[in-house]
């Protein structure tokens, strides 16, 4: 279940060992949120209007895919943040998101056409909320040289701080 996570995570480790990004990570944060909450509203209205069985019988929750659709979402932002730096890793999140789909399957949770669904409704959420970039100019980190954050590494211990200054 957590693999559907692993594009979202490449996102981060992306920017954490420097690697061009489209967007400022809070802008990144802001698309992601947005994503999942649009892709949240399409799924579970879907899920429960259709009412489509699961294979293993447990529910009738099984048309489209959560779980591939949070992936393939995860993975189409991997892509628009990455695509022009680095080809390698903006692709990457494409198999993490078809190894969520694949493993849905293999566990008997969806059907084929389930998945497929899943992974359209992620793939067209992303990449709208690419184009069309709702909040667009609001980021109050970037360029504000009154926030910082940093780590403080004592003994043992890390912590993180913030600070604003007035």
């Amino acid at each position: 279940d957590y693999i559907q996570y692993a594009p979202y995570a490449e996102i981060y480790l992306g920017d954490l060992v420097g690697i061009k990004a489209k967007n400022h990570w809070f802008d990144q944060t802001k698309n992601i949120a947005i994503t999942g909450i649009l892709t949240t509203l399409i799924v579970l209205p879907l899920k429960k209007g259709i009412g489509k069985e699961r294979p293993d019988g447990s529910n009738f929750h099984s048309f489209p895919s959560g779980h591939t659709a949070t992936s393939f979402a995860g993975a189409t932002i991997l892509y628009q943040e990455f695509k022009d730096s680095s080809p390698v890793l903006a692709y990457s999140g494409f198999a993490f998101a078809t190894s969520t789909g694949s493993l849905r399957i293999m566990n008997n949770k969806h059907w084929v056409s389930d998945v497929l669904a899943g992974a359209g409704i992620g793939i067209l959420v992303a990449n709208m909320v690419y184009y069309f970039e709702p909040l667009k100019n609001w980021n109050p980190v970037k360029k504000n040289t009154n926030i910082s954050f940093y780590p403080i590494i004592n003994g043992q211990e890390v912590t993180f701080v913030a600070s604003y200054k007035f």
